[in-house]
């Protein structure tokens, strides 16, 4: 699957664009290729993007050679991934979303010693901003992502930027655009209803990007780039976000099953196997109870594929009792395990 990362998704650009074949930690990527679709009774429409126009400001802010982003994904994105992400050419980061900062330092040193990556991505309310600062010193990254929350308030941003690197961080509406750039955050993601994960549902993020760069261009925020998050698993979808006024895509579950991911091979399965999203997945917060968390770090919802444990949603909201829930997270944790992990007929992917 991850074999594919770059070649699948610029092979449908035209032209492509013309590097060396890469193959590091297993990855055969061949960009310099295309792969024609075959004759059809409708010609199939193809995007047409120049070569120049892939030289966006993110690339050359961060000298990568694809506007591609690894989502920061915890328990998924670890420090094998965002190697290899790194050394594809993409920037590569290491995620710890709902997970320890012992966790953090751990997946940093397995992706120094493949080669290293650009940075890192943790929660605003999983950390204060001193230990933070002390993570920038101690790990110097490039760059770090803040998710899902106010990043000055609490001096998050100024912790990040006085220690060397430079802030990403995501949002949901204009005003967190805006808000965010005016704290000094150098790349924002536009995150929105039709991405994976815990995100905010309450519009399409394909909606909020271009009112996003018209209102940073007003406020005097031409040079704070915009990247897009959610739903986009090939080249249609990354020259679509650019179109709008993107300078780089964030590819999160398009690159969870792949072979450098974290996640089980029961996982992966369950996502190569999966289509029609929109009927093939759900959100809510029930998808964290069930697991024992009353609450994520991200304080938002979770999507998920849908299988026989997002079916015991509607016993859990009629249960009677924390009892009868918990027989409810038993029986979800009980199918896991005969699954032999979390998967297409049992789980929270």
């Amino acid at each position: 699957f991850f074999r594919l990362l770059l070649g699948s998704i610029m092979a449908t650009l035209t032209p492509p664009i013309k590097v060396p074949s890469l193959r590091p930690c297993g990855l055969r990527l061949r960009l310099s290729r295309v792969t024609r679709a075959p004759c059809r009774t409708r010609p199939r429409t193809r995007v047409m993007i120049s070569l120049s126009s892939m030289n966006t400001r993110f690339c050359r802010q961060y000298l990568v050679s694809s506007p591609l982003m690894l989502a920061p994904m915890g328990g998924c994105a670890g420090g094998k991934l965002a190697a290899a992400v790194s050394k594809a050419g993409a920037l590569g980061l290491v995620g710890s979303g709902g997970e320890s900062q012992k966790y953090l330092r751990q997946q940093w040193s397995i992706s120094q010693a493949q080669g290293g990556c650009h940075g890192f991505g943790i929660n605003v309310a999983q950390v204060n901003a001193e230990d933070l600062r002390t993570l920038v010193d101690t790990l110097k990254p490039q760059v770090v992502y803040l998710s899902f929350g106010d990043v000055r308030e609490k001096g998050h941003a100024n912790a990040v930027i006085d220690g060397g690197a430079q802030v990403i961080a995501n949002a949901a509406d204009v005003q967190t655009v805006v808000k965010h750039a005016d704290a000094g955050v150098a790349v924002i993601v536009v995150q929105g209803a039709d991405a994976g994960g815990h995100t905010d549902g309450r519009a399409s993020a394909f909606a909020v990007l271009p009112e996003a760069r018209d209102a940073l261009d007003a406020a005097g925020h031409n040079d704070v780039l915009l990247a897009y998050a959610g739903g986009v698993a090939d080249g249609r979808g990354v020259a679509a976000a650019l179109t709008l006024g993107a300078d780089a895509v964030v590819l999160g579950t398009r690159l969870a099953a792949a072979e450098e991911s974290d996640y089980l091979a029961t996982q992966k399965e369950a996502l190569r196997g999966a289509s029609d999203g929109a009927n093939a997945t759900t959100i809510g917060r029930f998808v964290d109870a069930l697991n024992g968390i009353d609450e994520h770090s991200s304080g938002l919802p979770g999507r998920c594929l849908v299988n026989r444990s997002t079916a015991l949603k509607d016993a859990w909201d009629s249960a009677p009792s924390p009892e009868a829930r918990a027989e409810l997270s038993t029986q979800h944790r009980a199918g896991v395990a005969a699954g032999g992990g979390d998967g297409a007929e049992w789980g929270t992917t």
